[in-house]
C-alpha cells in the first residue's frame, strides 16, 4: 500500500506512534513475542509497510536481543566506605527501585560488589558484567580498569571523576562552597574544615576541599591550615578530628564537614569538650542522610538527592546499552542547603 505511515499503523493497533516507532525499531522495551508487539508487526505487514520477509528478520533479530540477560553491576570503589554507610546504602536502594522499573521488559541480572573486597577480581571475570554503575571516591587507575572490563559505566555520587565516562553528578565542590558562604554570612571568619583533603589520598573524584578553600577565597577570608583536619569519610574519623581540633589552643568558630557521618562524630567530640553546638561553634554537614534530622541539635547540611542520582544513572546507562553512545553524557542534579539547628552567627 503507497504512502503508509506509522500513524496509519497506530491506528490500525491502537497504539501511539511512538509505540509503533519504538517496537518496528526494536527499542520498546518490549519482548517480540507479546500481544501488542505482534498486532504491530502484522498490521505493519498488511498495510504494506514492510514485507513478511522483512517482518521475520526483525522479530528474530529483537528476539536474540532479549534472550540473554544483562549483567548489571552496581559497583563501590571507595577504599574507606561500605554500602553500610547511611548514603551508599541509600543509594543503592534507589538504584534497585530504578532498576526494577524495567523488571518485565528488560531481562538483567543484578549484582552489588565492592571493589576493595578480595573476591573483586574474580567477580568481575566470572559475572562478564555488561554494564556497570560505579560509587564512591576512587583512584583514575582504578576506573580505567573498570573501564576495560566492563562495556557500558556510569559514575553517580558528588564529585566529577573526569574520566570520560557518563556521570551523574550533584556538584560537593559548589556544595561545599555554598556550605562555607552560608557560615561566612552569619559572621564567621575562622572556619575550619573536617574531611578529605588529598594530601594523604590521591583520588579522581574529590574536590569538596577545593570548594571549601574557594569559599574562603570568595568570602575574603583566609586559610588558616590549623584548623584543617584531612580525614577519611568515617563517623571515628570525625570523632578523633574534632577531639583535636578542641584541643588546639585556637580552635574555629565554625566547622564545614565533607559528610553527614564526618559531622555527627564531630558534634559527639565538641560536646565531649564541653563546646556548645551552636552557641560555641557552627556546624554543616554534607548529603542530609536520615539521621542529620534526629540529632540534637539538627546537623544544618548540604542536601544531596540520591533518588534522582539514581533515576538519571539508572536511564543513562539503560540508554546506552540499547543505543551505544561513544560520546559520554555528564548530568548535573541540583543540591540543597538544609538549614536546621546546628549554626547560629557568630557572637562577638
Amino acid at each position: 500500500m503507497a504512502g503508509v505511515k506509522l500513524k496509519n499503523i497506530a491506528e490500525e493497533c491502537g497504539v501511539s506512534i511512538s509505540t509503533v516507532s519504538r517496537i518496528l525499531n526494536g527499542i520498546s522495551g518490549k519482548k517480540p513475542g507479546d500481544e501488542t508487539s505482534a498486532r504491530v508487526f502484522a498490521a505493519a505487514q498488511r498495510l504494506g509497510f514492510i514485507s513478511r520477509a522483512e517482518r521475520i528478520p526483525l522479530m528474530l533479530s529483537q528476539a536474540a536481543r532479549h534472550e540473554a540477560p544483562c549483567a548489571i553491576g552496581c559497583i563501590l570503589t571507595s577504599e574507606h566506605e561500605t554500602f553500610i554507610s547511611p548514603f551508599f546504602s541509600r543509594l543503592l536502594a534507589h538504584i534497585q527501585n530504578e532498576i526494577a522499573v524495567y523488571d518485565g521488559t528488560l531481562q538483567y541480572r543484578f549484582a552489588v560488589a565492592n571493589m576493595r573486597d578480595p573476591g573483586f577480581s574474580r567477580f568481575l571475570t566470572a559475572d562478564r558484567l555488561d554494564s556497570a554503575i560505579i560509587l564512591g571516591r576512587t583512584a583514575r587507575d582504578n576506573i580505567e580498569m573498570l573501564k576495560k572490563s566492563i562495556p557500558h559505566i556510569v559514575y553517580a555520587g558528588v564529585n566529577q571523576t573526569g574520566c570520560g565516562i557518563d556521570e551523574v553528578v550533584c556538584d560537593g565542590c559548589e556544595g561545599a562552597r555554598t556550605a562555607v558562604a552560608y557560615l561566612a554570612s552569619l559572621g564567621h571568619t575562622e572556619i575550619g574544615y573536617i574531611g578529605p583533603t588529598q594530601q594523604t589520598n590521591q583520588v579522581a573524584n574529590e574536590h569538596r576541599y577545593e570548594g571549601f578553600t574557594a569559599g574562603l577565597a570568595q568570602a575574603g577570608l583566609s586559610l588558616n591550615t590549623a584548623f584543617v583536619a584531612d580525614t577519611i569519610l568515617t563517623t571515628a574519623a570525625g570523632y578523633e578530628s574534632a577531639r583535636m581540633l578542641a584541643g588546639a589552643k585556637t580552635r574555629p568558630t565554625a566547622v564545614f564537614c565533607a559528610n553527614d557521618t564526618v559531622a555527627l562524630g564531630a558534634m559527639r567530640a565538641f560536646s565531649d569538650a564541653g563546646i556548645r553546638i551552636p552557641a560555641d561553634l557552627s556546624i554543616v554537614g554534607f548529603d542530609n542522610i536520615e539521621m542529620a534530622s534526629f540529632v540534637k541539635p539538627a546537623l544544618t547540611t548540604i542536601s544531596v538527592p540520591t533518588d534522582t542520582l539514581a533515576h538519571f544513572a539508572v536511564n543513562i546507562l539503560i540508554d546506552n546499552i540499547e543505543h551505544k553512545r561513544s560520546i559520554p553524557v555528564t548530568v548535573q542534579v541540583p543540591f540543597e542547603l538544609v538549614v536546621r539547628e546546628s549554626c547560629c552567627p557568630i557572637h562577638r
